[in-house]
């Protein structure tokens, strides 16, 4: 891997981020950190507990991380960590529901999920969710509460039902022998590129995660930018912009690989196709770690990570508790370890996901981070940062979602 210092470059998207990931004395919103005491209490409820974490398990660094270090973390509480791999947040979603409407209110299976937006807002709608308790962590002090890309959700207040573990800005993996600079100029350029380039990219099928995301990318390229969703969500401009929408889906999906005539499940299942070079380009929230495929010899030393020149999108991932766990005490720990700044480095040295959800430049450990080499695989978060544009509510994103499967997959 190719190393170059990027202490001012990482000082940079501090400074850029700051609105984002900034510390308040307080750590949070109206609320206090849990008191010795009661943190003391929750560490030795969570003492001999195993911990159910449903989470997306098609990755074979972030199942590394999750198992080999967090596990090893918790095994230092006396916590075991068992992770439930998914194929998709729903099934974890509806496991609760399940349970809730089965009258099992105090011995769920499902202790700690991974979750995104849409998924959290059926949660909280459902009502399923733990809360007043993400805020109260110890290392929530890193966490900068009073903004409202880390307090709102895809635009759903948080509410202290689920706590932040990285920051997810996506960006486009591409083989640079076959994609130029300037076919990211913009989303229609990059549009353009797939029509001269038939078969060389695809997206996987929502409701998957970076599925989901590529197609609210084109969601905006068709409608002129975001800035008009980000309210309330209203019938009849979804209807006219979803119409949009497939229209310009519909008119390069026979440019896809396969011709579009089927959709990849997951971005793992994208990601092998890029690695067998069957496709030169993809878009993933977590581009930026592509270079630790590199540096595995699964990806050609050509791979490289940009952005459109009109922006991507961004986001924070969670965790979230169940209402009906009863190893609530011991998912508080892991969330917590979660956030402790030696756990958001090794999110970054290994390469796992995103960027930190805390703010690294107020750790003891801030002087190592800024010290983190770029590799000329990937992408200086300072670009990420500025390119990152907001999301929109869930109740878009289902919409979106569910008309693409009618409109486009058919």
């Amino acid at each position: 891997m190719r190393k170059s210092n990027i202490a001012a470059v990482l000082t940079s998207f501090v400074l850029v981020a700051s609105s984002l990931m900034s510390v308040t004395p307080s750590g949070a919103v109206g609320t206090k950190l849990y008191s010795g005491k009661e943190w003391k209490k929750i560490l030795s409820e969570a003492k001999g507990q195993t911990v159910n974490w449903y989470m997306w398990g098609g990755g074979a660094k972030i199942n590394t991380y999750v198992n080999d270090y967090l596990g090893e973390e918790a095994k230092k509480y006396g916590i075991t960590l068992n992770q439930v791999k998914l194929n998709a947040t729903p099934e974890a979603v509806n496991k609760v529901l399940g349970e809730k409407q089965a009258g099992n209110d105090k011995n769920g299976s499902v202790d700690l999920i991974w979750i995104n937006g849409n998924n959290f807002a059926t949660g909280v709608q459902a009502d399923i969710w733990h809360c007043d308790w993400s805020t109260k962590l110890p290392n929530t002090k890193y966490v900068n509460w009073n903004s409202s890309a880390v307090n709102q959700d895809f635009g759903l207040p948080v509410n202290g039902c689920e706590s932040p573990w990285a920051t997810a800005s996506s960006g486009v993996v591409y083989d640079s022998k076959y994609v130029k600079k300037s076919d990211l100029a913009s989303a229609a350029a990059f549009t353009a590129w797939v029509k001269k380039n038939p078969g060389k990219f695809t997206y996987p099928a929502p409701p998957d995660f970076n599925g989901s995301m590529t197609v609210r990318r084109f969601f905006y390229q068709a409608n002129g930018g975001y800035d008009q969703f980000l309210g309330k969500f209203e019938q009849a401009k979804f209807d006219s912009a979803m119409t949009k929408t497939a229209s310009l889906l519909n008119e390069i999906e026979p440019y896809l690989w396969r011709k579009g005539a089927t959709y990849p499940a997951t971005i793992g299942d994208v990601q092998k196709l890029f690695a067998t070079g069957e496709i030169s380009a993809y878009l993933d929230y977590g581009a930026r770690n592509a270079f630790v495929e590199v540096d595995n010899g699964l990806y050609p030393d050509s791979t490289r990570v940009g952005v459109f020149g009109d922006g991507m999108i961004g986001n924070l991932s969670y965790v979230t508790i169940p209402y009906n766990s009863p190893r609530k005490a011991g998912a508080q720990v892991i969330a917590n370890l979660m956030l402790a700044p030696q756990a958001q480095m090794k999110l970054q040295t290994d390469g796992i996901v995103g960027l930190p959800a805390i703010n690294m430049n107020t750790t003891p450990i801030s002087g190592a981070y800024r010290s983190l080499p770029i590799s000329k695989h990937s992408l200086s978060p300072t670009k990420l940062a500025k390119k990152a544009n907001p999301e929109i509510s869930a109740d878009w994103v289902n919409a979106i979602d569910s008309a693409w499967k009618d409109k486009v997959q058919k």
